[in-house]
């Protein structure tokens, strides 16, 4: 949105606010959170932690927010709320409005059934990545049963994203959860801990990423 407003030179008679109910912009790495916040310093966007939209009056064109502040806006760009949808609801899988499953496995507690991405509860962030890592799992251990085989791929919660400033630096964020996992190798329920945290930064890098090609030193 900045670019966008800056390109078509707006910018500096706009206000850019983001509102998120994280303490962090990304809680799994402090550097990457770091440098996000530095970028919105830079670039004069507002950033509300910690709090939440409630509800928007389109009328006079406010939204009011979990501390029960208001917040002006000409346009508003917001997330839906995350929930399964309905046919999810009420097939009987879902507990507590998501669907239990395994950590390890993505087995639900109906024996080769499987669940992935969003609709789950196994701890990890609702994000694409995560999704996929979740779906070669399931997937491997469902062709191990149909060639019973046994299986050996269990999910560590794995995720990469690559985080853009401008356009001369790119940050990678590689994480790992470990659902329900802990030093010593109980396992305690779905509660998520951070294993790895890799944050890299630099400039002039070579990036092949969505057909786009970034080439340099």
């Amino acid at each position: 949105m900045h670019e966008f407003l800056t390109e078509r030179g707006l910018r500096d008679s706009s206000e850019i606010s983001l509102v998120m109910p994280l303490g962090a912009p990304i809680p799994p790495s402090p550097a990457a959170s770091a440098a996000v916040l530095e970028a919105f310093a830079e670039r004069d966007i507002t950033w509300y932690p910690e709090r939440l939209v409630r509800s928007l009056d389109p009328h006079r064109q406010v939204a009011q927010l979990s501390d029960e502040s208001e917040l002006p806006y000409d346009l508003f760009l917001g997330v839906p709320v995350h929930r399964v949808p309905e046919v999810v609801a009420a097939s009987g899988l879902a507990v507590d409005g998501w669907i239990p499953v395994d950590p390890r496995t993505l087995e639900t507690s109906f024996p080769g059934v499987y669940a992935i991405g969003d609709v789950t509860s196994v701890g990890t962030p609702k994000a694409g990545v995560f999704a996929e890592g979740q779906a070669v799992v399931a997937a491997a251990r469902i062709v191990a049963a149909l060639q019973n085989r046994a299986p050996g791929t269990e999910y560590d919660g794995r995720g990469i994203c690559y985080i853009e400033f401008g356009h001369d630096q790119v940050a990678k964020v590689d994480v790992t959860f470990r659902a329900g996992h802990r030093p010593g190798g109980d396992l305690e329920g779905p509660s998520p801990d951070l294993v790895a945290d890799k944050t890299a930064f630099g400039t002039d890098r070579i990036r092949r990423w969505f057909g786009r090609e970034w080439a340099s030193a």
